[in-house]
């Protein structure tokens, strides 16, 4: 067993890496190619395409929590080694999507369509491209729809090299785009000819996806199977993940309406620029979680649960820091980061990011935690109390924003909601791994607020003492990492931890040297 979990923890090495390569890689993509978007598309199209694109993945309410269940079943039966059962699980649950893309085509072009025309804040002139924007958002939701039992297949089997690929193409094509959109000569609306070509490469990546899955996978097959006994299965473990499905649209690209309704598209055109490097920053954090997930469930399937706990913990300490590392230079110089990469700033850009950051790492402090509930099964009181108190965030930022609040109070908002959930997750999970608050503190929270003390202090006093400008901006973000790094490694890390990052550097040092 010793063998076994010194080989997982190099392959959870390994696909790390691969994805960590592909983050940076993309993040200065992605910047770069936001920045020239904007300036081609300006404020009002690029909030109207963020809004729009939001609004049609709403119609991915019960799709979301079934492609949870499909990766959750997958990667369950990779643990057990049940290669029948695989094949059941990926043809069902493609025919299923296959029929739900059907009916959210029929929704769209109904209910979504009166909505968009009749309830959406589009400014005068614009309303023929919003609908553009919208159709192509809707295609690109029902394609990948269909392509997600093979993406659950590629987690299920830890192929993350496969995504590095596959994110990096996609980083490519968007600066294409966005060098065309800037340089090109056209006669086409830039909005419509932007969500067109968006939508041409994002499919041609889903087919790139499909043809993988179906070389690699022997599952990944199509068949019409009636199995009613795993389609209950299939559907009751969806039916509790639908809870927070919905209240997590609805806090997400529900807020995002209101938004749009109450304070207009500029508004969204902030919150998708905030958005894009909380995102940007969040893949880092989004891949290691990618990389733990399928061995934390395989390692509940096949009984491990002290295992399973285990990587928990250590887990939900180590995304933090990644994402704490990368994020404390942008939450001390938002502002000249965002100077610096857009130019002219909209309005409330820099206080999203913040406070969006912010929420980020509060939910780093449980959110990993619903990894090791999902691998039980018994969901069904964590997915209620989560949903109910992520759903309290339409209401309540409706409330406020109904009587005048400013746009930043949704984030406000959020924090209440954390909190409640980091409440519920300790008394829910401790049920599925039996661990104790003392553990907690000790394993994870200690640990964790050590690290921030020793790391926010000294970077924080010379950002107040120096004029704003780059010589601020390079001081700060080299205190930034003087102060961040040896405090995780000594402070935040243990001594089996710190000598497997020693042997890890060393290791890839001596084949880079090679």
């Amino acid at each position: 067993m010793a063998q076994s979990k010194s080989e997982n923890t190099q392959r959870l090495a390994k696909n790390t890496l691969y994805l960590y390569f592909r983050s940076i890689f993309c993040l200065i993509l992605s910047l770069y190619s936001s920045r020239l978007i904007l300036a081609a598309l300006g404020v009002d199209d690029y909030g109207i395409n963020n809004a729009v694109a939001g609004f049609a993945s709403m119609f991915t309410l019960v799709t979301g929590s079934l492609s949870s269940a499909i990766s959750r079943f997958l990667t369950f039966e990779q643990g057990t080694g049940n290669t029948e059962k695989q094949k059941q699980i990926f043809s069902i649950s493609l025919n299923l999507m296959i029929c739900f893309a059907l009916v959210i085509f029929v929704l769209a072009q109904t209910f979504g369509l009166w909505f968009v025309q009749n309830k959406m804040t589009i400014p005068a002139g614009r309303e023929s491209a919003s609908i553009w924007a919208f159709e192509c958002a809707v295609f690109s939701v029902m394609v990948g729809l269909i392509v997600s039992p093979f993406n659950s297949a590629i987690i299920s089997h830890e192929k993350m090299g496969i995504y590095a690929i596959i994110s990096v193409w996609e980083a490519l094509f968007r600066v294409g785009l966005a060098l065309y959109l800037t340089f090109g000569h056209y006669t086409v609306d830039k909005l419509i000819l932007y969500t067109v070509l968006c939508t041409f490469y994002t499919l041609l990546l889903r087919v790139f996806a499909i043809g993988y899955s179906v070389f690699k996978f022997p599952e990944c097959r199509f068949r019409i199977i009636r199995d009613k006994k795993l389609c209950g299965e299939l559907f009751t473990y969806a039916g509790w993940n639908f809870a927070e499905s919905a209240s997590s649209t609805l806090s997400g690209q529900g807020v995002n309406m209101l938004l749009n309704i109450f304070c207009g598209p500029a508004i969204n055109a902030a919150r998708g620029l905030s958005n894009t490097v909380q995102m940007s920053i969040q893949m880092f954090v989004n891949n290691f979680t990618l990389a733990l997930t399928p061995q934390i469930t395989k390692a509940y399937a096949s009984n491990d649960s002290s295992y399973a706990k285990y990587l928990t913990f250590r887990g939900i300490r180590f995304a933090f820091f990644i994402m704490f590392i990368v994020s404390l230079p942008v939450l001390l110089e938002s502002e000249f980061v965002f100077t610096l990469w857009l130019g002219d700033v909209p309005e409330h850009t820099v206080n999203f990011n913040r406070l969006a950051l912010i929420a980020c790492l509060i939910d780093l402090l449980y959110y990993n935690f619903g990894i090791v509930q999902n691998a039980s099964g018994n969901i069904r009181n964590y997915r209620l109390f989560f949903s109910a108190f992520i759903l309290l965030q339409f209401p309540l930022a409706w409330i406020a924003l109904r009587f005048g609040a400013p746009p930043e109070v949704v984030y406000c908002v959020m924090y209440v909601s954390s909190v409640c959930n980091f409440i519920a997750t300790f008394f829910i999970v401790r049920k599925t791994i039996h661990y104790t608050f003392k553990e907690l503190m000790t394993e994870i929270y200690v640990p964790v607020f050590k690290v921030v003390a020793c790391s926010v202090i000294v970077p924080l006093l010379i950002s107040h003492l120096l004029s704003y400008g780059w010589l601020r901006f390079l001081v700060v973000s080299f205190l930034c990492v003087l102060f961040t790094i040896p405090s995780v490694l000594f402070i935040g890390c243990n001594q089996s931890e710190r000598v497997f990052i020693y042997g890890a550097i060393k290791k890839y040092l001596n084949k880079f040297i090679k």
